[in-house]
C-alpha cells in the first residue's frame, strides 16, 4: 500500500470500521478465492464492473452489495457483511 493510499484510509476513518474501500475489496476477494485463479479472475472482474458502475452513477443489478459514499473523499466505501454475501452468492451462481 502507497503512502498516499495509507493516509487516505486513515484520515477517512476505515481502520476500525466495517467499510472497506474498492481496493480492500479487491484484496478481500483476492484472498478469500486464492486456490482458484479462474474462479477468482471472475469473481473480482464482476466486482470491477459493478464499481465502475457505481462511481459512474449507473443503477446496478447487484443489490446484495450496500455501499455508502464518504461525505469529504465522495469514495464509494462497501460495507464488509454485504462484500461476503455477494461473494457467496457468486459462488453459488
Amino acid at each position: 500500500m502507497g503512502i498516499r493510499l495509507a493516509m487516505k484510509k486513515e484520515l477517512m476513518g476505515l481502520e476500525h470500521s466495517d467499510m472497506l474501500t474498492a481496493d480492500d475489496v479487491r484484496a478481500h476477494l483476492a484472498q478469500q478465492v486464492k486456490e482458484d485463479t479462474e474462479r477468482g479472475f471472475s469473481v473480482i472482474s464482476k466486482f470491477n464492473d459493478t464499481h465502475s458502475q457505481l462511481v459512474s452513477g449507473l443503477n446496478t443489478k447487484q443489490s446484495e452489495l450496500e455501499f455508502e459514499r464518504h461525505r469529504l473523499f465522495n469514495e464509494v466505501l462497501y460495507k464488509r457483511q454485504s462484500v461476503d454475501a455477494w461473494l457467496n452468492n457468486q459462488s453459488s451462481s
